[in-house]
């Protein structure tokens, strides 16, 4: 009785202590997100996309594009992030009608950002408390709330920090779910799946790592038992897709139930051949900024792109007249577009290993291992010292504990893997689809792979945990 009273106090008192710990570090990470908040906010191009997509569906009721005379219908976004916005315009109204387009016109949503960040951590510490013990959970805690690159995010108005909260309640949703077979944890993770679709249409990835986890979980019931749970998620995730379709349908005559890969409404021509031009050379995150994102819009300088552009002196001049002509109009030219693609098919024929293989792994590599700096004020080629020394001092830093985050997850991998089963599996199951789609995308960024961080961390955290039963 005596020994039982005092493991009961024990417990108690390691409890709190939990409870303490937790509540410092949420305060640290709140630190840490105010600190980006307050020095680091700035408005990306994508961010006034979606503000001007809310404002004319908010007052125009029209879920379109500004033109000159009225709102366009469009369907190059899925209403997710737009709907976030517009609720917050609808209750701030005078807040931010002043200053559309301005940082001070996001505020609210950053600030939602800096919470649902918060609430990301927790969800991602539940997972490794409840499959690893106490420990692995305040470390899961530690590192998702220091973690600086998804901190950073919460001060740009952009879908990936309420993303990943979605992506860390799918996962928390599966794991309650494998432990109480309650149908209500099925529909949150419906929810989950489903508005993690609605921010971004990659995360379809998403429902197809989890969604076998509810079917092969239950292997040994009966063949009706392991169907139903599958098909009411099913269900439930494509639900909110079917009015979206029916508009789409309905507005532009087509199926599209997700945005377009090359974000083109119907009509509109995306400049493809340029595309796969730059498919055969581009490999990082300084190639999508001098080419990829400034054509046909911008001029795209000769001198800013590598030697590896080119095969020849010949195809140099070749390429540097189709960017001179891209120029002059800064609008897109059928007969550019011709050269760029005959530049693409000559450059594929001579390097076909490089086209289909080495390329896009090296864009993976890159997107998975480049310094996440991409949201601060670093330099784009961070590596040349002699020109900002202190900027490529800092991006090594960064790089390493990049690569520290991807190595204690790895190293963490099996003991996870024992701890947590159909969960762990489902978890690298994403990363792997996700690595897999990576390989087919144009332009490398870093932030397609900062959905990864929810995952690594929980991975990580095992190697903090004791042969405790989890608790």
């Amino acid at each position: 009785m005596q020994e039982a009273y005092s493991l009961e106090k024990e417990d108690r008192t390691a409890q709190r202590r939990f409870s303490v710990i937790a509540a410092l570090l949420l305060i640290c990470g709140l630190a840490l997100r105010v600190y980006f908040l307050r020095w680091h906010a700035f408005v990306a191009g994508d961010s006034i996309l979606y503000q001007d997509i809310a404002q004319n569906w908010l007052h125009a009721h029209i879920y379109g594009l500004s033109t000159d005379a009225a709102p366009r219908p469009t369907l190059i976004r899925l209403p997710g992030y737009p709907t976030i916005l517009a609720a917050l315009a609808w209750a701030f109204d005078r807040f931010l009608n002043a200053d559309l387009g301005t940082l001070r016109s996001f505020v609210p949503v950053l600030w939602l950002q800096v919470i649902t960040d918060l609430l990301t951590c927790c969800l991602a510490a539940g997972i490794a408390r409840r499959s690893l013990g106490r420990r692995a959970g305040l470390a899961a805690l530690a590192m998702a709330c220091l973690c600086p690159f998804t901190a950073n995010y919460t001060a740009v108005p952009l879908t990936e920090t309420f993303t990943l909260f979605f992506l860390a309640l799918a996962f928390s949703s599966l794991q309650r779910w494998l432990h109480s077979r309650t149908t209500l944890w099925i529909v949150v993770l419906a929810i989950a799946l489903a508005s993690s679709i609605l921010l971004r249409p990659d995360q379809g990835l998403l429902a197809a790592a989890i969604l076998p986890a509810l079917f092969l979980r239950s292997s040994a019931r009966p063949l009706r038992a392991r169907v139903t749970p599958l098909l009411l998620c099913l269900a439930l995730t494509a639900l909110p897709f079917v009015p979206w379709t029916v508009r789409n349908y309905r507005t532009f005559h087509v199926f599209q139930p997700l945005s377009p890969k090359l974000a083109n409404d119907p009509g509109e021509v995306p400049p493809v051949g340029f595309q796969r031009w730059f498919r055969t050379w581009g490999i990082d995150f300084s190639a999508t900024q001098d080419a990829y994102w400034k054509y046909p819009e911008e001029t795209v300088l000769i001198e800013d792109l590598p030697e590896r552009a080119f095969d020849s002196p010949a195809q140099r001049i070749q390429t540097a007249n189709l960017l001179d002509t891209a120029a002059a109009t800064h609008k897109l030219n059928p007969a550019v577009e011709a050269g760029f693609a005959t530049l693409a098919q000559h450059r594929i024929a001579t390097h076909p290993f490089a086209y289909y293989i080495t390329l896009p792994v090296a864009r993976l590599v890159n997107m998975l291992l480049h310094p996440r700096t991409e949201m601060l004020p670093i330099a784009e080629r961070w590596w040349q010292y002699r020109a900002h020394p202190k900027q490529t001092i800092f991006a090594w830093i960064y790089a390493t504990l990049n690569l520290a985050c991807f190595a204690a997850a790895i190293a963490g991998w099996r003991k996870t893997r024992r701890a947590s089963g159909v969960l762990a599996l489902s978890m690298l199951a994403y990363i792997v689809l996700r690595c897999a789609l990576l390989l087919t995308i144009d332009n490398p960024e870093q932030r397609y792979t900062l959905e990864f961080f929810p995952v690594l961390i929980v991975f990580a955290s095992s190697l903090f945990s004791r042969s405790e039963r989890p608790s």
